[in-house]
Parts: structure tokens; sequence; C-alpha cells
């Protein structure tokens, strides 16, 4: 779905690139997972990804920019208008295929196929991305994780780069569980 909104006296334009309801947080409620463009034009989006439970923000991961120029180093190319345009209205389902939402058993398994060491280095991917204030061990937070019935969601921000989340009920808030790429 792309919905683009623009007035007269805005500065800026919104396109949402893509939205999904999903029950990540095992509490049997779905969140509202977005990923919304704004900027200038719709050819230089600032791009956020956020998640929200009963109203309010619980997650939000900012993707950088989506521009008509894509590639890296000496494989950058320029789109058409119009490709850029199919790109946008195709992101959301790409962003939220149903292939990237596992329960954290598959998650694991999933891992497993992409590199065996990456499940043992969980628990320090976790303390890497604790708060200052939280002092329970890595182990401890992904063990809470692993053992609750929440959704773990795989996504790329761009790039060759994958993230995963998992949400931890004693903390209330999304745990990077993946530092891939």
């Amino acid at each position: 779905m792309l919905i683009v909104s623009s007035a007269a006296l805005q500065e800026n334009i919104t396109v949402v690139l893509g939205h999904a309801e999903r029950d990540l947080t095992g509490d049997g409620k779905p969140e509202i997972l977005r990923v919304v463009g704004v900027g200038a034009t719709i050819d230089d989006l600032g791009v956020t990804f956020t998640i929200e439970s009963g109203g309010r923000p619980i997650y939000r991961f900012d993707m950088g920019r989506m521009r008509r120029t894509v590639g890296h180093d000496g494989s950058r190319q320029v789109l058409s208008p119009q490709q850029h345009r199919d790109r946008i209205k195709e992101f959301g389902a790409f962003f939220f295929d149903k292939r990237k939402f596992e329960p954290p058993e598959a998650f694991v398994k999933s891992l497993r196929r992409m590199s065996r060491l990456a499940v043992a280095e969980i628990p320090r991917v976790i303390e890497r991305d604790r708060d200052v204030s939280d002092t329970v061990a890595g182990s401890v937070i992904w063990q809470e994780i692993d053992s609750a019935p929440v959704t773990i969601f795989w996504f790329s921000p761009g790039g060759d780069r994958i993230e995963a989340i998992g949400w931890n009920a004693r903390a209330g808030r999304f745990y990077r569980l993946l530092e891939c790429c």
C-alpha cells in the first residue's frame, strides 16, 4: 500500500512504505509495525521502522535514506522515477514477508543454517544492546526470550545488513539478537 500525503504549506511528504500487525510480544494482542519514509521529495526519504503496542511506541529503528541512487561503490546506479516508485510500492511486502516472523525455536534453526556460530553469539549481542542500567546477563535475557511465546522478527535496514529483534517481557523492550553483515 502506498500512501503519500503532502499539503501546500507542508515541507515534507510522508510515505507509508509498509505496515503489518503481528503479536511480537506474546501477549495475544497484535503490535502495529510500520515503515515510514519522510522527505522533501519522494526521491529522498528518511526511513524509520516503528512498532506500537496498545497505542504507544515500543521500538524505533532509523533505517537511513531511500534514494533513487542504489548500490555501493562501483555498482551504483540511478533508478528511473518509475523504478523508484515500483520499489517503494513493493517495499512493504518484502520487508514484512511472513517468513521473517518466527518463534524462537524456528529462529534458532534458521540462524544455524545461516551460521552455526551466530546462535552462540546471541547473549553477547544482547549484552551490547542492553541499557546501562540493565545488569541482567545476556544469557539470562536470551533464555527468557527463547522460552517465551514471542515472535522474533528479522529485517534488513538496507544493503547486506540483517537485524533480528526479540521481546523480553521482564525488561519491557526488544533486544537485538543478531549483528550480521
